[in-house]
C-alpha cells in the first residue's frame, strides 16, 4: 500500500478538552497498511492501539476481548468485511467505527451503519488526525450522555418500541460467508450470546445473527423459544428431556446438547414445558 507521509516523527495531539484518551483496535488484511496505520496512531496523544487484527473475524473476537472505544476497520477483508464487522458491533458498549479503505463506493453504506468517519487510502496524516479527534470527541460525548440518562427516558423508548412491534419472524436471517442465509426456525436448536456475538446453532454449526437476544425474544413466534438464562434461547421443539435436583434444571436437546437453566428462570421454564 502506498501511503502519504507528512512531517517528522513528533507526536501529535488530537486530544479534545475534557475528553478521555481512547483505546483502539485496527483491522486490515494488508500487513503494510496495518503497520503503517498503527505507526501513525502511535504518534498521536489521544489514542492507544491495544490490538491489531488481520481479518474481520479476528477483529470481532479482539473487540469482544479488549473492549476498545474505537475500531479502525478496512472494508475488504477475509471471512468478514469491515461492513459486516460493523453490523455486529451493537449495544451501548460498541466502539466508535472509523473505516479506513481504498474504496469510496462503500461510503453510503458505511454511514448507514452509523460509522463516525470514512478515511480513504492513501492515508493523509492530517486527515487521520481529524478522524481521531472526532472519535475522541464522540467517546467523550457518549460517556457524558450515558451518565445523564434516567429511567424515564428508558421507559419512553421501551414503550415506543413495544407500540411499533414488528411481525414475528418466520425464518431467521444469519450470516454465512458473504451471504445472508434464511434458516427455518425448526432448524435452529438454540440461540446463544458469546463474546458480544449472537450465534444461531443449527446443522451442528454456529451462524452469526444480526439481532440481540432481547430483539429475538420480541420477534420470534410466541412460545417457540424459551429464555433459559441471560445468554441463551432454546427452541422448545428441540428439547428431548429435562430434569435435575436441588433447584438445578438441565435441558437435554435432541442433538445431544445439555443446557442448564439459570436458577432465576428454572421455575418459569418448568412451567412452560408442562
Amino acid at each position: 500500500m502506498e501511503a502519504e507521509r507528512s512531517g517528522g516523527g513528533s507526536r501529535v495531539s488530537p486530544r479534545v478538552d475534557g475528553a478521555p484518551r481512547v483505546r483502539a483496535v485496527i483491522a486490515d488484511d494488508e500487513p503494510r497498511a496495518r503497520q503503517f496505520l498503527e505507526r501513525l496512531l502511535g504518534e498521536m496523544e489521544g489514542v492507544t492501539v491495544v490490538g491489531s487484527a488481520k481479518g474481520g473475524g479476528e477483529a470481532l473476537s479482539m473487540i469482544a476481548r479488549l473492549n476498545p472505544e474505537v475500531a479502525f476497520l478496512d472494508i475488504q477483508m477475509p471471512d468478514l468485511s469491515g461492513l459486516e464487522v460493523a453490523r455486529h458491533l451493537r449495544g451501548d458498549d460498541a466502539p466508535v467505527v472509523v473505516f479506513v479503505t481504498a474504496y469510496d463506493r462503500h461510503a453510503i453504506e458505511a454511514f448507514e451503519l452509523a460509522a463516525l468517519d470514512y478515511v480513504l487510502k492513501p492515508i493523509k496524516r492530517e486527515r487521520l488526525v481529524e478522524a481521531v479527534r472526532r472519535a475522541v470527541q464522540e467517546v467523550g460525548d457518549r460517556q457524558r450522555l450515558s451518565g445523564r440518562q434516567d429511567e424515564a427516558l428508558k421507559d419512553l423508548i421501551q414503550r415506543q418500541t413495544a407500540e411499533g412491534r414488528l411481525e414475528p419472524l418466520r425464518r431467521l436471517p444469519v450470516r454465512h460467508r458473504r451471504e445472508v442465509r434464511l434458516l427455518d426456525l425448526d432448524q435452529v436448536t438454540r440461540i446463544i450470546s458469546r463474546d458480544r456475538l449472537v450465534l444461531a446453532c443449527a446443522e451442528g454449526r454456529e451462524f452469526l445473527v444480526d439481532y440481540t437476544l432481547q430483539e429475538l425474544e420480541e420477534r420470534l413466534p410466541p412460545g417457540a423459544f424459551l429464555r433459559v438464562h441471560r445468554a441463551a434461547l432454546v427452541n422448545v421443539e428441540a428439547i428431548e428431556s429435562y430434569g435435575g435436583e436441588e433447584g438445578v434444571l438441565v435441558l437435554r436437546l435432541k442433538d445431544g446438547t445439555r443446557v442448564e437453566a439459570s436458577e432465576r428462570r428454572a421455575a418459569e421454564v418448568r412451567r412452560r414445558l408442562k
